[in-house]
């Protein structure tokens, strides 16, 4: 797999960038946090999708973009002869990822899930495996060496992919336990509680059903004689309940005939009952209108006398009132002489008091001799006066005595007036009851023509009543008998359904015993088949155990192999990185690290920390060597993270000249580092930076 370019767009802190990748050394230069891994990231998660990502997808989109900005990688590589172009995005306020991959120009997958599994089919690895070959990090490095043989070994082991032997390993002894336990399940099923085989004790079921089967057919064929004798016998007594139901029917007929006429010799008799009856209520009403008359006789003078009273009590109401004005007349006069007696004795009262020397009142000239004069004509006037009222007096009582006399007349009047009022009522009440009766009359006439009529017309009826009476009693009869071979035709019906509940019981008995046969002999089925199945399972359990014994030898072989082969590789650049100073390093059986300096091994415990350091970085190029020479060497390139560790600048020059003479078996190497100095030694530099908005760049150099 060589790498030819990469183009980022809003991927983390790069808005808008582009790589073509150089072979040879390349040496990725930049601040810490400035974006140098981000650009291998990338790569990765192009590739494989979410599962490469260190961050929810939420957080790889670079902040501060638009929901409408997509968030946008493409990488071109070569594997084989071919040339690939993967593209992945997500776009959209909920980051909807989509993927795209062209070989050759041909579109060959698309969308996001299905270009993550072509690609692990094409590359021949899933994420952990390709991040394990292509990726090597100081912290791997630090881990190595830091490590206890026990943690150290399956670190290694995983690093190459052994542990996906473990797990087949265990998924073989998963599924043989699994099929183990199944065997012993089906044998379980083919014996019940007490032990015994089960398709035994089915068939003897069978057989003894077999034999319940034949004596239920027995009976249901006895049954069936028994049946055709009951619907024989059935018929007999249906024919003589017809005979007896069409006897009953036609003197029913008969009877109904006569009831037809009794109904209407009856209605004769109550027409000539009520016909009677109206012709007798007539007369009486017609009695009753004479007496009526009499009575209404005595009230002939009754309207003269009450226009008579009329006259009077008007008049003898005119007298009152002109009384009445009298009285108050006669009322007034009087009040008007006893003022003036009044007003004279106060004028005299007041003379006396002055006195005859006092001055007149009007004139201011003294009384003297008019003193007495004054005197004297105020109690004449007052005498007068006095005689005046006396005859009103007397006047006003004979005006009182004619009033009293007016009232009383007007109280026998008015008694008078009531009682002829009563005569008025009585004589209305007489008139009411002989236009009533004349009414009802009219009305009764009336209906007594009808009702004539209507005798008219049934007049000739003629009724037997002896006759009615003997075809009642025959009914009666024939009712009897009919009910009783209906009863008859009921018991013999119920025996009949008795017997056919019976035979649809022993036939449902039958059904169900063969369908307990059929039961059992599908139970024998599943049983021969639990035991081909069981077969089948211990056949497979034999194949899982040759498996699971070629697997585990195949297992110690690779692991054999493994210690060579790392112990060989890394021998080789070690050599190179020391100027040939150390010439061999080899892992134990314990996987310690062992160098040998003059022919003589050592535990890398006695070394310096940088060659400690250069040690580790050799195991780890030596592993990242083998993953690549296992998948046909088709990745031609390695990162390496950050691998200078404590190492001085001599050894670091050696580290790149040992990597620029590794192309032979890497074409692509890239060599992430914050040493700034190291771009000098480098035959190619990628400088990523980021400028003050926060956004990173990538300048080749």
């Amino acid at each position: 797999m060589i790498l030819k370019s990469l183009k980022l767009k809003n991927f983390r802190k790069f808005q808008d960038s582009y790589i073509e990748f150089p072979d040879g050394v390349t040496g990725v230069v930049g601040l810490n946090g400035a974006g140098k891994s981000t650009i291998f990231e990338a790569l990765a998660w192009t590739l494989y999708g979410s599962v490469a990502a260190r961050t929810s997808a939420d957080q790889i989109k670079r902040e501060g973009t638009e929901h409408s900005d997509p968030c946008r990688i493409e990488l071109e590589f070569i594997f084989g002869d071919d040339n690939y172009r993967v593209v992945r995005e997500m776009t959209g306020k909920n980051l909807t990822a989509s993927a795209s991959v062209t070989v050759n120009g041909t579109l060959a997958a698309n969308g996001a899930e299905v270009v993550s599994k072509f690609i692990q089919k094409k590359l021949g690895m899933d994420f952990k495996s390709f991040y394990t070959s292509i990726f090597a990090k100081q912290k791997e490095l630090n881990a190595l060496s830091t490590m206890n043989p026990s943690e150290r070994r399956p670190l290694i082991l995983r690093m190459l992919g052994i542990n996906a032997l473990d797990e087949i390993i265990a998924e073989i002894r998963s599924d043989a336990k699994n099929k183990k336990d199944l065997i012993e399940k089906l044998e379980l099923d083919l014996v019940d509680e007490t032990g015994k085989n089960r398709i035994l004790k089915f068939e003897e079921e069978i057989k003894t059903l077999e034999g319940n089967k034949e004596e239920i057919a027995k009976n249901i064929k006895e049954n069936k004689k028994n049946i055709l004798l009951v619907e024989k016998e059935c018929d007999l007594i249906k024919k003589d309940c017809d005979t007896n139901k069409t006897i009953y029917e036609k003197i029913c007929k008969r009877k109904e005939e006569l009831d037809e006429k009794k109904i209407l010799f009856d209605e004769k008799k109550r027409l000539e009952e009520e016909t009677k009856n109206l012709k007798q209520k007539i007369k009486e009403r017609h009695g009753n209108i004479e007496k009526q008359k009499v009575k209404l006789k005595k009230f002939e003078k009754l309207d003269k006398e009450l226009k008579n009273l009329e006259t009077i009590q008007n008049g003898n109401n005119d007298a009152l009132e002109k009384i009445l004005k009298k009285i108050e007349e006669k009322k007034i006069l009087r009040n008007h002489i006893k003022k003036d007696i009044k007003e004279i004795t106060l004028k005299k009262t007041e003379i006396e008091k002055m006195g005859p020397n006092a001055k007149c009142p009007t004139c201011e000239r003294v009384l003297e001799k008019q003193y007495h004069k004054l005197l004297e004509v105020y109690s004449k006037e007052v005498a007068e006066k006095n005689k005046e009222m006396t005859t009103l007096e007397k006047e006003g009582e004979k005006v009182e005595e004619e009033y009293e006399r007016l009232s009383r007349q007007k109280q026998a009047l008015q008694k008078k007036n009531t009682y002829l009022q009563h005569q008025l009522i009585e004589k209305e009440k007489i008139n009411t009851t002989l236009h009533d009766l004349s009414e009802e009359i009219s009305k009764e006439e009336k209906y007594l023509e009808n009702k004539t009529k209507d005798l008219a017309a049934i007049n000739g009826i003629d009724f037997d009543e002896k006759k009615y009476a003997a075809v009642k009693n025959t009914v009666e009869e024939s009712y009897k008998k009919y009910q009783s071979s209906l009863t008859s035709l009921s018991e013999i019906r119920n025996k009949l359904e008795k017997l056919k509940i019976n035979q649809e019981r022993m036939e449902g008995e039958k059904n169900l015993v063969l369908q307990q046969i059929k039961n059992l002999q599908q139970n024998i089925e599943e049983q021969q088949k639990i035991m081909k199945k069981m077969k089948e399972k211990k056949k497979e359990m034999q194949h899982l155990k040759m498996l699971n014994d070629i697997m585990t030898s195949f297992r110690i072989h690779v692991i054999s192999q493994i210690r060579p082969t790392l112990s060989f590789y890394a021998s080789e650049l070690f050599e190179g990185l020391t100027d040939g100073k150390y010439s061999e390093i080899e892992l134990d059986e314990n996987y310690n690290l062992i160098i040998y300096d003059n022919g003589s091994p050592y535990t890398i415990e006695r070394f310096s920390g940088g060659e400690e350091d250069l040690a580790n970085l050799c195991i780890r190029l030596a592993i990242s060597e083998v993953i690549t020479q296992r998948a046909g060497s088709m990745f031609n390139f390695i990162v390496l993270d950050e691998i200078f560790g404590s190492q001085d600048n001599i050894r670091k020059q050696n580290i790149i000249r040992a990597l620029n003479s590794f192309s032979s078996k890497f074409r692509q190497i890239f060599l992430i580092t914050h040493i700034e100095e190291i771009k000098n030694f480098m035959e190619n530099s990628m400088i990523v930076y980021e400028e003050e908005n926060g956004v990173s760049k990538i300048k080749i150099e």
